[in-house]
């Protein structure tokens, strides 16, 4: 039947190209093959799809249409690669096709997703978008990309009334004396609308009156990393046999679209022309970020969904973790303390003056949030019910009451410790840019019904093929009567419309008598039918009625639309909380997936302030989603790229994959019959012409055979004469409804043959009904279910790692006086605490490994320097010393270091030590300080004590010493006797703040080191990463098992210690190794190849 069957479908396929539906294909093989099922007819157009001889469509329900010759010819071409490839036991790592003129491949029905048989495909999304080129770290020097002007963000004036009545009256009696003076009645109305919105309630603060704009610093977001995980694993895949081991795995040109390298002159045009697009993980204050991307790069309306998950409540420890591998933390700990200077000024413009600090916090991010949404978008923000209601009430202000979608809950835990009521979920606050103008996206949801619960609880009917209508609950043969072949689920819905009835005026066209089984029902005059007679008509003909005692009701397959809608209490969440976590404030994955499927489609951008560990950017990588996320934390950006490094995933199959993404997903569907659909279908009326005869000569040769030979009386189980007998010998005949469904015990043989061609012909008219009414049903796309192409499997795709750049400190002659503690912005060069830095120098010197010490005899200020902040000598030898002060709360970055030089140059004598003092180092400072070769000036880097920050939030400080010297990363490099390089990381200088001293970690700090083998001086680009503190679930060990089985395990393992694969020497002959420990500070070391 297989042959025969994709015969006829080729020769009613059209020839012109054009498309034909599967509706109609199917309609018109059923004339010449009645007994065709769904499933066969599917099955033999998969296998021409699958042989390249159709292509699949557009259009409800899907079609199919002709591939031409040149795409037979590409395909053999394909099939022939492929041949090849199996001859070698292929593994690919390549990237997503780019878009090019639309062919349309695939239909929205759901396929069977095949198991290859040839090697599998590894892959990774690509986006056809652009980006502008920001600047790469290594191109960035004091004079190229300088600080812009602060950018001013005006508040709504009408929310920020002034303190002084009179003037805010004054502005009132102007706005009433403009409207009157201009005699318009429209400019009348819209002074009233004024009037009542400056009238509404609002929520203050403490500083919100005062202020009425805030001040945004305009900086670069610098690229340092450019990752792909498909060049890092295609080194730790198996190997091919019979090519060169030296050059087998390099890489076609992966990056030509995300990572292109524009040419020197265009890359130094900061800002000014178009690269391909890469996802973005950026490592600073979100307030900075958000205001880079709107002032920087132009991105306001271009995001499409923003998900803010905010710290909940008025807690240090819980909210920021100190290490990659410690989750458990508790609030108010020193050991749990982090010491990221800029986690710790996050904290205070956070929670400095509790909840009023927080509420600006939180109002100045997302004021920023708004101006980059899409006029479709959709802002998420997450909250516990310590602060939902303010969150609420705020959003309402920033993106008005008129645009709130919904306050989502969902189930956190099961269960929780609590003096009262345990807590045991949270919430999600959910508002529109613009939910009623009509471009509001939104991609409904759904759960799958089932009888008895949520969504299925009517369902409570069973259309048995031998029993009829049973309750659910009925058994047959010990089995549940709904399992069994042929069964179908049912409600009795309503019938009548609630909206009007006869004694309002609706009359004839949905108030009629319905004659059902020989009974007459009516609508009471308050309601009225939902159709009209001929509606009736037709789905009494499609058997779409059933009556009971007292009233007429509507059959409702469960099938008709076995799913529905998801609803704003999402309780099946919770069991998956603690699923894989690693950090400690990590947000709820299937809770980010929902809300993401909701607003958004494949290609859109979505945007999280809040990044945490990454599950944003994760759970968009999945779908096929752009991303952009930032965070403060060090520790989370680590964390945040190792998940996104090591991610893998299903492949969903493109729906037009000559379109990208952009086509979107080839989704599976599910019907949605309603009574409308049925009521207007005219097919049922023809169906019932031509099929209806039959039965009836059926019936009437069954009644002759029952007066013939008249069995005894039959009490008919539903209709009129219910439970009354029918006696066949004194002339009784059945009606339709009456013939039973099982031929009963003690009937006379002749009457087998009519009864069975009754329920035959019936059945026959049955399944055309039920086809047909599938043909016309919509189709209901499940966002949620694409279909997975089991050929290919996916990893993470290209993203780069960036970050703000930290300020250069202020000189003290223009140190300002102390912010406000209300101040939002985490990028303060304020200098005010420099002199009791210099003073503890002074005091306690700086401590070298082995308990060395440095000591000063005196420290002064030289006037006129901006970078160099003290002078002084050692207390030893009186050698003249300089130091730089990084800032308080951010990383001393190289231009600091450019700068500090250059002054240093100046200075006669010359001194003989330049120490730079910081609470973290910028991986690219460090590297700037490491290799400065001056003759006779030695560059020194001393770590602070970020207890010279937190004293107010420690119980007692870890340790006494404040400065301690940092070594260079112990890199090793060498060349191996086959002409390759290989790299050994042994660790790095490593402060104990337990200890209070400095150790050499050794290589049990390492959480991950990155190689770069031909480093161009621009950014970073790893080839090989390595998870030395990785256990048996962690790092690389988190790949699935389908991609691991494409790896060699022996290579994929030293991708999880400190000794690198081979490699050969690139182009610019030049390596960099970036180590980061368990605290997230990074390290690079820059090395030439040499000899």
């Amino acid at each position: 039947m297989s042959d025969s069957l994709t015969d006829l479908i080729l020769s009613l396929t059209p020839e012109d190209g054009s498309s034909i539906g599967n509706g109609a294909m199917m309609a018109l093989l059923r004339e010449r093959m009645p007994g065709l099922s769904d499933d066969d007819y599917f099955a033999a157009r998969d296998a021409l799809v699958d042989d390249g001889i159709l292509a699949r469509g557009r259009g409800r329900g899907g079609s199919i249409i002709r591939v031409a010759g040149d795409a037979e010819n590409h395909e053999d071409e394909d099939e022939e690669a492929s041949d090849e490839d199996d001859e070698v036991d292929g593994f690919e790592l390549t990237p997503t096709e780019a878009p090019t003129p639309r062919q349309r491949t695939t239909a929205a029905r759901k396929t069977a997703a095949r198991k290859p048989d040839g090697p599998v495909q590894v892959l990774s999304y690509r986006h056809g978008e652009t980006r502008v080129n920001n600047p790469e770290v290594g191109m960035v020097h004091a004079g190229t990309d300088p600080d812009g002007e602060k950018t001013t963000w005006a508040y709504d004036p009408h929310l920020d009334p002034v303190l002084n009545f009179d003037s805010a009256r004054a502005g009132i009696e102007t706005l009433i004396d403009a409207a009157l003076a201009s005699d318009d009645p429209e400019r009348m109305r819209d002074a009233l609308q004024e009037l009542k919105r400056l009238q509404a309630p609002y929520l203050n603060w403490t500083g919100k009156a005062e202020r009425t704009s805030v001040e945004v610093d305009t900086v670069s977001l610098h690229v340092h990393e450019r990752v792909d995980p498909a060049t890092i694993l295609a080194n730790a895949a198996k190997r091919l046999k019979g090519r060169d081991a030296a050059t087998q795995w390099r890489q076609p040109d992966l990056f030509a679209a995300p990572f292109e390298n524009l040419p020197l002159r265009q890359a130094l045009d900061f800002y000014h022309h178009e690269k391909g697009w890469s996802n973005r993980l950026v490592a600073g204050d979100s307030l900075l970020v958000m205001n880079s991307l709107l002032t920087k790069e132009s991105m306001g309306g271009k995001v499409q969904m923003i998900y803010i998950d905010p710290p909940y409540g008025i807690k240090y420890g819980s909210n920021f973790q100190p290490f990659t591998n410690k989750r458990d933390v508790k609030d108010r700990s020193d050991d749990d303390l982090t010491h990221e200077p800029e986690m710790i000024k996050a904290f205070r413009d956070t929670w400095e003056l509790g909840i009023h600090s927080y509420l600006t916090y939180l109002r100045d991010r997302l004021m920023l949030a708004r101006e980059l949404l899409t006029e479709s978008g959709s802002v998420f923000v997450q909250i516990g019910d310590e602060n939902l209601h303010h969150a609420r009430e705020m959003l309402d202000e920033l993106f008005g009451p008129e645009n709130f979608v919904s306050v989502i809950t969902f189930v956190k835990t099961s269960s929780s410790t609590n003096d009262t009521l345990s807590n045991v979920a949270d919430y999600i606050v959910w508002y529109a840019k613009d939910f009623k103008g009509g471009k509001f996206k939104y991609r409904p949801l759904y759960n799958i019904k089932e009888p008895g619960q949520i969504g299925g609880t009517n369902y409570n009917r069973v259309l048995h093929p031998k029993l009829g209508s049973v309750g659910i609950s009925k058994t047959v043969d010990g089995k549940p009567a709904s399992e069994a072949d042929g069964a179908k689920v049912y409600s009795l819905d309503n019938l009548t419309s609630q909206g009007a009835g006869r004694e309002k005026g609706e009359g004839a066209a949905s108030w009629f008598p319905v004659e059902q089984n020989g009974e007459v029902f009516r609508p009471s005059m308050q309601v009225r039918w939902k159709t009209n007679e001929e509606g009736m008509l037709r789905l009494q003909k499609a058997n779409r009625i059933e009556s009971t005692a007292s009233r007429v009701g509507y059959v409702r397959y469960l099938d008709d639309f076995p799913v529905f809608p998801f609803s704003n209490n999402w309780t099946d969440v919770g069991a998956s909380f603690m699923a894989d976590k690693v950090y400690v404030v990590q947000t709820v994955q299937r809770v980010l997936e929902r809300c993401l499927l909701m607003t958004t489609d494949p290609g859109d951008l979505v945007l999280d302030p809040t990044c945490g560990s990454g599950t944003t950017a994760v759970v968009a990588e999945r779908w096929g989603r752009r991303w952009i996320t930032c965070d403060t934390s060090r520790v989370a950006i680590t964390l945040a790229k190792q998940r996104l490094m090591t991610a893998s995933f299903d492949y969903y199959a493109l729906r037009y994959p000559h379109e990208g993404l952009g086509g979107g997903f080839d989704y599976e569907t599910v019907p949605h019959i309603t009574l409308k659909s049925i009521a207007n279908n005219p097919d049922i009326d023809t169906i019932y012409d031509e099929d209806h005869p039959k039965i009836a000569a059926a019936l009437a040769d069954l009644n002759a055979a029952l007066s013939a030979a008249p069995p005894k009386p039959l009490k008919p189980s539903q209709g009129v004469r219910k439970g009354k007998p029918l006696d066949f010998a004194k002339g009784d005949t059945l009606h339709e409804w009456e013939v039973p469904f099982d031929w009963p015990v003690g009937w006379p043989a002749a009457t087998r043959a009519p009864f069975d061609a009754f329920h035959t012909a019936r059945q026959s008219m049955q399944r055309r009904m039920d086809q047909s009414i599938a043909d016309h049903a919509e189709q209901e796309t499940l966002y949620d279910k694409p279909r997975i192409d089991k050929s290919k499997l996916r990893i993470c795709g290209p993203f780069s790692v960036e970050a703000v750049p930290a300020p250069t400190v202020l000189s003290l002659d223009e140190s300002m006086p102390p912010q406000e503690a209300d101040e939002t912005v985490a990028r303060s060069g304020e200098t005010s605490r420099q002199a009791l830095w210099r003073d503890e120098l002074l005091k306690t010197g700086v401590r070298g490994k082995g308990g060395a010490m440095l000591r000063f005899a005196e420290f002064e200020t030289l006037p006129g320097l901006k970078y160099i902040h003290a002078s002084g000598s050692l207390a030893e030898t009186g050698e003249r010393v300089v130091v730089s002060f990084g800032p308080e709360h951010a990383a001393l970055e190289q231009r600091q270091v450019e700068l500090a030089l250059t002054e240093a140059e100046t200075l006669r004598p010359s001194p003989k030590f330049i120490l730079f003092c910081a609470f973290t180092f910028d991986p690219e400072a460090a590297k700037d300080i490491d290799e400065v070769n001056w003759p006779g000036v030695t560059l020194l880097k001393a770590q602070m004590n970020t207890d010279l920050l937190t004293e107010d939030l420690k119980k007692k400080r870890a340790s006494n010493q404040s400065f301690w010297l940092m070594g260079q990363p112990d890199v090793e490099l060498r060349k191996r006797k086959d002409g390759l390089w290989e790299v050994e990381v042994n660790g790095f200088d490593y402060f104990d703040p337990k200890a209070g001293d400095l150790v050499s970690g050794g290589k049990t700090q390492i959480a991950m080191w990155s190689l770069d083998v031909d480093y161009d001086n621009r950014s970073l680009m790893p080839h090989q990463v390595f998870f030395p503190m990785a256990d048996a679930k962690g790092g690389w060990n988190r790949l699935r098992k389908t991609v691991r089985a494409e790896l060699d395990e022996d290579l994929l393992e030293q991708f999880h210690g400190t000794v690198s694969l081979p490699f050969e020497a690139g182009e610019n002959r030049r390596i960099a190794v970036k180590i980061v420990d368990d605290r997230g500070i990074e390290s690079l070391k820059i090395m030439p190849l040499e000899g």
